[in-house]
Formats: structure tokens, sequence, C-alpha cells
């Protein structure tokens, strides 16, 4: 199998880099980009540089398509008439319907719509996905089971994109504000910078851990710091007061609106 990658940004640069190290033997990898330079550490471990994305769509049996919505047209104008019924197309451009890359593409090739979150880069990510009708389920299976070493991987409705986008793909935004919040609040009360950003690190990393290993709801996770007149609950409570909970869902909510816009203006 030949895997390509048109576009070897900061998050194709990491699932070419990931699949390098998941795919295990009787893999060869290609890639274009507009940035030479971006592809010499991939060179560095195997990767072939070619000259056009046209080569690589001609070369790779499974391609990524890692390139911003914009470009997505343009692309596909490019490579189209090398994606036959035997190659595979993964997209990652945010607000790209299956529906418009048939279009654009020529409407041969099996495709996949792939949304992935930041920490992907560090593979830790979370992945959606949604698969053409053309595709057979032993190909997506075994897309499956190649990003599954790159972090968490959900086949989702593509109906469903844009609320993954909401809450998933903007979801690392939301929680880095948190963590800035805390390390401010610890600068505040006389901890170093340093110091506070690495115990408010050591603590959301624990806090996933215990959510992922503990059977109890969340809000039992919650209430169980909250000692009787103790501190805790102090600060629980000005949360609450305040609306924490809503602001939230409310940001979720205004990220989902927005994508779904971005579906209809693409």
């Amino acid at each position: 199998m030949v895997i390509g990658c048109i576009g070897c940004g900061n998050m194709g640069g990491a699932l070419v880099e990931g699949l390098l190290r998941s795919a295990g033997s009787g893999k060869r990898f290609c890639a274009y980009t507009r940035t030479a330079a971006r592809l010499a550490g991939l060179e560095a471990q195997g990767v072939q540089r070619l000259s056009s994305a046209l080569e690589v769509a001609q070369q790779a049996d499974f391609l990524l398509l890692c390139v911003k919505p914009a470009q997505v047209p343009g692309v596909l104008e490019e490579i189209s008439r090398a994606l036959t019924a035997d190659k595979v197309l993964l997209s990652v451009a945010a607000g790209v319907s299956l529906s418009k890359l048939a279009r654009m593409s020529g409407g041969l090739c099996p495709l996949v719509r792939c949304m992935p979150d930041t920490p992907a880069l560090v593979g830790k990510g979370v992945f959606a996905f949604a698969f053409s009708d053309n595709l057979s389920r032993e190909r997506a299976e075994e897309i499956l089971a190649l990003f599954r070493n790159l972090g968490l991987c959900i086949e989702i409705a593509e109906s469903q994109f844009a609320a993954f986008s909401g809450l998933i793909g903007a979801g690392p935004a939301y929680v880095f504000a948190m963590m800035q919040a805390l390390s401010q609040a610890g600068v505040t009360l006389g901890f170093s910078h340093e110091a506070s950003r690495k115990m408010v690190q050591a603590l959301v990393e624990g806090c996933a851990v215990m959510a992922e290993k503990s059977p109890e709801h969340l809000a039992e996770l919650k209430d169980n710091v909250c000692s009787p007149h103790g501190l805790t609950i102090e600060g629980v409570n000005v949360l609450d007061r305040r609306g924490f909970s809503g602001i939230v869902i409310d940001a979720v909510l205004a990220a989902n609106a927005r994508g779904l816009a971005m579906e209809q203006e693409s």
C-alpha cells in the first residue's frame, strides 16, 4: 500500500508521522506540499517527496487531503483524473461534505471525511469519520485501524460533523482557556509561571485519567472533591452562580451554529 499526503502543514505532517509509526511493514509513503522545507523531517523518516499533487494522487492507494477548505476545489481539479475507483481519498477539510468532494473529484474514488482535533499532533487525538457509500466496510475498518494508534476514532453520521467540530474540534480551545485561567490564578497566588503551568497540566491530565477509569458520573467526581464547609465548595458555588456550565454549553452551541453555516458556504 502506498499512502500519500497532499498538504503537510501541522495537521497533515502530524498525521503522516503518526501513520509512519503505526502503519507497520508493507506501507510506502509519499507527499507533496507547497513549502518543501516542511517535508524535511518526514523525508528523513522515509517519506518520498514528489513534485506535484497530481504525482502523489497517481502513486497513492490511500490519499490524505490535508489542505485548507478554500484550496480543496483547486487541488481536486488538478488531481481528479488520477482518482480512480481503486483508490481512497480522505479529506480533513472542515465544512467540505462528502457530496461536494464527490462532485469535485469526479465521483469514482471512494471517499472518507475525517475531522481530527489538535491533540492529534501529539498522538492523543479524537477523530470523527464518515464514509461514502462506495467504500467497502472492509476498507473502512482498515482505515479505522490505521488511525486508532493516533487516538480515539469514532464513526458518526455526516450530519453530526458540525456538532463534533463545535464540541471536540474546538474543544482544545475551551480546555486551554480554562488551563490558562487556572495558571493565571496560580501566579496571582504567588506561584511562578512555570510552576503554575506544570501543576495545571498535571491536574488536567490526572482528572482525564480519573474520568476514564471511574464508573462514577462526572457530577459525582466533582462532588467528591467538595467537603462540607470546605474551600472547594466555595469555589464551585462561584462557578455555579456565574453560570459556568451554561457559558461552556453556549460556546459549544455557537461553534456548532458557525460550523453549520460554514458547510452551507463551502
